[in-house]
């Protein structure tokens, strides 16, 4: 099994880190997100125009699982650690060939970027905040909240194995628990004032 990261484009752009204009530019920024992130595999460096991310999909943080033959055994739209576990548990249970779990995975998982995004974003600060603030309002202060409850967060958002099915029953009955309370106490305050 092999780990390659293939930078494709500058996802946060701002004063410190502008969009690509030349190939050295973008080798350089890569070779500083591999020392930064402490990255222990390899990464690749899309040309400028872009061409590998632009054959697979163009979208922004997309994982593929490539099977013994090198064909796309699973697509996962958006990054998720313990969807990829399972779908390389289920290759590799197949003899590391074939399409597993329905060959790609739609599912947006926001918790893991709101947990471990705020270092993307700072890298383009004020700009890349502003942006995602315009395009989303609300979410890259959601996200900047979302690091700063990163000790919290982080042993259920950043999992890279899938959470035990008693865990996530739980998790699950305790978040209808505390909206149903929620709700009850926005109903009562609403009647006292009333």
């Amino acid at each position: 099994m092999q780990f390659v990261d293939v930078i494709v484009r500058q996802a946060h752009p701002g004063p410190g880190v502008r969009e690509y204009r030349r190939f050295e530019q973008k080798l350089r920024d890569a070779r500083c997100y591999e020392q930064e992130e402490a990255i222990p595999w390899t990464v690749l460096v899309d040309d400028v125009a872009g061409t590998v991310h632009q054959r697979y999909g163009a979208l922004a943080d997309p994982t593929y699982l490539l099977d013994a033959d090198g064909r796309v055994a699973y697509y996962n739209m958006w990054t998720y650690a313990p969807a990829l576990h399972e779908a390389i548990g289920a290759l590799l249970d197949r003899g590391a060939r074939g399409v597993v779990r329905g060959g790609i995975n739609r599912q947006v998982y926001p918790v893991a970027a709101l947990t471990d995004g705020w270092r993307g974003l700072r890298r383009g600060l004020a700009q890349s905040f502003i942006d995602l603030e315009l395009i989303t309002p609300g979410s890259a202060s959601a996200i900047w909240l979302g690091y700063q409850l990163r000790p919290l967060l982080a042993p259920l958002t950043l999992r890279a194995e899938p959470l035990p099915v008693a865990a996530r029953i739980g998790i699950t009955v305790a978040g209808i628990a505390a909206l149903v309370l929620g709700a009850r106490r926005l109903a009562g305050g609403r009647a006292a004032a009333g």
